[in-house]
């Protein structure tokens, strides 16, 4: 016969009702009476209820009483819960206590915990216990001594089988005791025993237990009455456990990442690591759906094992009784097992959760390292049932009390599930709040940049930066969306399709959208079609006009997403290909070149009658083919220039235009009516009363293309190209430093058709910083100068650039100063600041800086190179933003340096 060994026995009060309210309030009577019972077994009067709360929790009681004897009152709160009392609960307790005392002079203080207390409740009890000997704590097992005792409670003999998960039961008859008799072969549960002080278990009692789920639809049998064989039960069916399969390839978005093709996600996985070595217990992975929560628990899995432990990784939604988390670590231990990991005793129960983690406690690890990870994946299914999310609260709380090396971790995502009725928010708030959380973000520009390196290699040609750029930004950064495209070019190309042919239908992405809609029921595509007609749309008006269930399936196969609380399709490309039938070329690209820039471009092209090769115009320029290439790329993207490999090729509808100019502003309006940088500004003008600042639209821009990663600086100077092309398509105006919507029909500013083309001239200013043109300044205030003075070519160039910017004036050879520039040998600031306001970009350039001192060199220089239309490359253009910064500094204009930058320091100059 096997021996009893009680061990944190549970406490279930049973009452019956007609209504879940009436049933509450039965069982906080009879727990009441319970406790009042109990304190007068231990000398007290019959207790003053302060309250009593009955939650889906368990039950609360706050009482006062005073002992029979000393007459000294005392304070009893009491909770009985499922799972272990947090150690912050007593302390509001002791915090009452105290605060009583103050009032009350001496008086003590029970604390009845019921199961028992957690591991550092325990560590805080006993600190109390020894600082104050008028506290008491009381759990379930000093319950089940005291009752047992005084004979009130009479444990079922042992039996040949096992004995286990003890229960102390309160009815209105009286208290019994059970426990769960165990099948030596499965391990589990056989049949629930219950037993009375003296004659049998009241029928009404037996009843109840029954259909409590502590008896797990087994029989609920009275020793009373013998030890009759226990009587047949319908067939529990096991338990479906799934373990999650990662992917055979990078590109198989369906499944996800296993660790050989898992990307980034360094930060998050060391944090795991590092959180895991330190001794956290449980943990949360919460991000939206496709963000790679899956992948990161199959790589976590992975490290587990690789540092001598052992893990699994499940998919719970397939959890849909209590029986299922026992289940699901009965299959880990006996893996581990296998492993080598532990050895489980001959005790070993998965009767019920306690048990299977009491066994796991028990059992012996093999001496070094290595813990046993279970991460239930996909949990947000678990949230349905609030009876089986409390199951699985209970486990972690359990797990983080427990002596073993279980680990336990939940991935769940948080768009859309929380919307659901009924949702066990308490539950859910309490295993987070528990847990070592770790909240996902997109994709980073890394983790893009290595995606798209392995497409490469897939494919075995090199992607050009049309493709790499498109990818980057339609994905959004977003996992899922980057392999989904990614696995699309694949079967593209695999069908002949070539790069240029891709980026000229914008990857062809009609064809993905229809693999997309192929499957769906209708009721799944009326759904979508009205998300997308309606997009963004309250999730709630979604939910009140379509079924959930095919709300949530539309997100589960990442058709809409969750924004806020709206939802909207996975991509704005998609959307307008369900409200028209095509999908649009362009919609996500980022400008980089200035209406003035392109200019130059469009003009030359059109000299040259509408097509030209890149070669061409590289040479022609005396630049680089990747300076061509950058401003080509804008009148591809815009609409204007066809796409074909190492030609400039103008559309026809441009060459055959009666008013040139007027098309290609028609064609550019179209195209970035369609861009969702237009969307933004229109939202953030109509949220702004139709004011919005380059600075607010740089900030926007930044969320939404998360995938691209520029100095925060560069955002301004993309947000300020942004806004000079709407304002040439006339859909915006400019007020001061603020940009509003413009009226329908507004003309536009600019032209794209009528700058001069051609290689410029040397004629820009500034080329060099002002230190050698201030010499030569005060040189000449001093006398006229013949042009045979300035011989070294520091000193041409200083003079050539106080020639364009009018600081002298040459006469048959002869160099002299303008009158009232230079003062007894100082530079006159305000003269100077005057003629510096006058060359080209001089004006803006100082109009910035005086409104951001800090204004950095490669900004400045932008601003230059634009109003040249000069084709400059990144050295050429911080140097002419250092050199005009020097300048401004030397007219008296508060310049402050950034880091790394270095200064001119002029001497001489006078303030006037």
């Amino acid at each position: 016969m096997e021996s009893t060994v009680v061990r944190d026995p549970l406490v279930l009060v049973l009452a019956d009702g007609d209504s879940q309210g009436a049933i509450s309030y039965a069982r906080g009577h009879l727990f009441e009476q319970f406790v009042a019972n109990l304190l007068h077994s231990l000398g007290y009067e019959k207790p003053t209820t302060l309250s009593l709360n009955v939650t889906s929790a368990g039950v609360e009681l706050d009482l006062s009483v005073r002992h029979q004897l000393d007459k000294v009152t005392a304070l009893a709160e009491c909770k009985a819960y499922t799972s272990p009392v947090k150690s912050d609960q007593l302390a509001a307790f002791y915090g009452k206590l105290s605060a009583t005392r103050l009032d009350e002079g001496h008086t003590r203080g029970l604390f009845v915990a019921i199961p028992r207390l957690t591991g550092d409740g325990h560590e805080l009890a006993k600190k109390i216990s020894s600082l104050d000997k008028s506290f008491q704590l009381i759990t379930a097992i000093d319950l089940w001594g005291i009752l047992t005792s005084r004979g009130e409670l009479v444990l079922p003999e042992a039996t040949a089988r096992q004995l286990t998960d003890e229960a102390l039961i309160v009815h209105s008859s009286g208290i019994y005791a059970a426990c769960l008799e165990i099948d030596s072969a499965t391990k589990t549960a056989a049949r629930v025993l219950m037993r009375a002080k003296s004659g049998g278990v009241h029928p009404e009692a037996l009843r109840l237990l029954s259909e409590n789920p502590y008896a797990q639809g087994l029989n609920v049998h009275d020793v009373a009455e013998g030890n009759k064989p226990a009587v047949p039960r319908a067939p529990i069916p096991e338990q479906t456990i799934v373990e999650v399969n990662g992917s055979q390839s990078d590109f198989e978005y369906q499944l996800p990442a296993s660790p050989k093709f898992f990307i980034g996600r360094r930060t998050a996985l060391r944090t795991l690591s590092t959180q895991l070595a330190a001794g956290s217990r449980l943990f949360v992975l919460n991000a939206q759906s496709g963000w790679g929560k899956s992948s990161l628990a199959l790589t976590f899995a992975a490290q587990v094992r690789k540092t001598g432990g052992h893990a699994l990784v499940i998919d719970a939604r397939t959890a849909n009784t209590a029986a299922y988390a026992p289940s699901v670590l009965r299959r880990a231990a006996e893996s581990a097992q296998s492993a080598g990991l532990l050895t489980l005793t001959a005790s070993t129960t998965w009767a019920s959760l306690q048990g299977a983690v009491k066994s796991l406690e028990d059992a012996t690890w093999k001496t070094g390292p290595g813990q046993l990870l279970v991460f239930f994946d996909q949990f947000e299914n678990v949230f349905k049932d609030e009876d089986l999310t409390r199951t699985f609260r209970d486990l972690a709380l359990l797990t983080l009390d427990s002596g073993s090396r279980l680990v336990i971790g939940f991935a769940w995502k948080t768009d859309f599930v929380g919307w659901t009725e009924n949702h066990p928010y308490q539950l859910r708030d309490e295993i987070r709040s528990s847990a070592s959380l770790v909240a996902l973000e997109p994709f980073g520009p890394s983790d893009v940049d290595t995606i798209l390196s392995r497409l490469q290699k897939e494919v075995g040609s090199k992607l050009s930066r049309e493709i790499r750029q498109r990818l980057r930004e339609y994905s959004q950064g977003l996992p899922w969306l980057l392999k989904k495209l990614s696995g699309h070019l694949i079967q593209e190309f695999k069908a002949g399709k070539s790069q240029e042919q891709l980026v000229a239908e914008a990857l062809n992405v009609a064809n993905l959208f229809e693999s997309d809609l192929a499957h769906l029921s209708p009721s799944e595509r009326e759904t979508l079609n009205f998300v997308a007609r309606y997009a963004p749309v309250q999730a709630s008006e979604v939910t009140e006009r379509f079924n959930v269930g095919v709300v949530q399936s539309l997100l589960d196969q990442r058709l809409i997403v969750q924004v806020g609380e709206k939802l909207d399709t996975y991509w704005d490309t998609f959307r307008d290909y369900l409200n028209t039938g095509r999908a649009p070329i362009e919609d996500s690209y980022i400008l980089r070149q200035t209406p003035g820039s392109v200019a130059r471009l469009l003009t030359y092209v059109l000299s040259r009658g509408g097509d030209v090769s890149v070669t061409d115009v590289t040479h022609s320029w005396e630049t680089s083919e990747n300076v061509v290439w950058n401003v080509a790329r804008e009148l591809r993207q815009l609409g204007l220039a066809l796409y074909k490999s190492n030609q400039i090729q103008l559309a026809p509808e441009i060459m055959d235009a009666d008013d040139i100019e007027a098309e290609v502003r028609r064609r550019v309006s179209g195209a970035l009516r369609r861009h969702r940088a237009f969307s933004v500004f229109t939202e953030l003008a109509e949220r702004g009363q139709s004011a919005v600042t380059t600075s607010q639209f740089a900030h926007q821009l930044e969320s939404v293309f998360p995938a691209v990663e520029v100095a925060g600086s560069t955002w301004l100077t993309y947000a300020r190209i942004f806004i000079a092309w709407f304002e040439y398509a006339g859909l915006l105006t400019l007020d001061g430093a603020a940009a509003r919507m413009a009226a329908d029909g507004a003309p536009g500013k600019g032209t794209l058709t009528s700058t001069s083309s051609g290689p410029r001239t040397s004629s820009a200013f500034p080329t060099v910083t002002p230190g050698q043109s201030l010499a030569i300044l005060r040189d000449l205030a001093s006398g006229s100068q013949h042009l045979a003075t300035y011989v070294r070519p520091a000193e041409r160039r200083a003079l050539q650039q106080l020639l364009i910017l009018g600081a002298v004036k040459v006469e048959a050879d002869v160099v002299s100063v303008v009158d009232g520039l230079v003062h007894d040998g100082d530079i006159v600031q305000p003269q100077l600041l005057a003629l510096l306001s006058t060359v080209r970009g001089g004006k803006a350039a100082l109009n910035l800086l005086n409104a951001e001192p800090a204004t950095d060199q490669f900004e400045i220089g932008r601003i230059l190179r634009d109003e040249y239309g000069a084709a400059w490359v990144d050295s050429t253009v911080k140097m002419a933003g250092k050199s005009f910064r020097a300048w401004a500094k030397a007219a008296g204009v508060r310049v402050i340096r950034g880091k790394g930058e270095s200064n001119d320091h002029p001497t001489g100059v006078v303030v006037t």
